[in-house]
């Protein structure tokens, strides 16, 4: 189905599942507005065998479709092309595992990406002390077990 505009849009109503935007007057939560961004600039066009400036005022709104899940969603995976958040999150911390698992997926290095920069501390430290510990209790069990 195509709808047809009669005027351009002010502005995109997108509800988020996960986000701490407060609620805004008017609109449920969770609920916030996505503004067209709108840039002007001026083009040089020949009309009638002579140049002459033209302004162009272009509006977009900054909304992409895309795909998005968790780290332990992507283990295991292998796919084609990757934009990797390597971000600390709010909510949560990263440890080294968490690194690894993000900035491998991809199946090569030219077709992976990175969506910002980040601090190169976060690859620095060592790694999860209960990480570890489990890592030595399977590698106990695994000895165990061997026929």
């Amino acid at each position: 189905m195509v709808i047809e505009l009669l005027r351009p849009l002010a502005y995109i109503l997108v509800k988020l599942s996960r986000t701490r935007a407060g609620e805004l007057q008017g609109l449920e939560d969770s609920v916030i507005p996505v503004e067209p961004l709108v840039r002007t600039f001026k083009v040089d066009v020949e009309l009638n065998g002579k140049t002459q400036q033209r302004t162009v005022k272009r509006s977009q709104s900054p909304i992409t479709a895309a795909y998005a899940f968790t780290d332990y969603q992507a283990q295991g995976q292998m796919i084609p092309s990757v934009i990797v958040d390597v971000a600390i999150p709010p909510s949560t911390g990263h440890n080294f595992f968490n690194l690894y698992v993000t900035s491998s997926r991809s199946s090569s290095r030219t077709s992976i990406r990175l969506f910002r920069d980040f601090d190169n501390a976060i690859f620095m430290h060592g790694q999860d002390a209960e990480l570890l510990a489990k890592d030595d209790r399977l590698e106990r069990a695994a000895t165990q077990t061997k026929v």
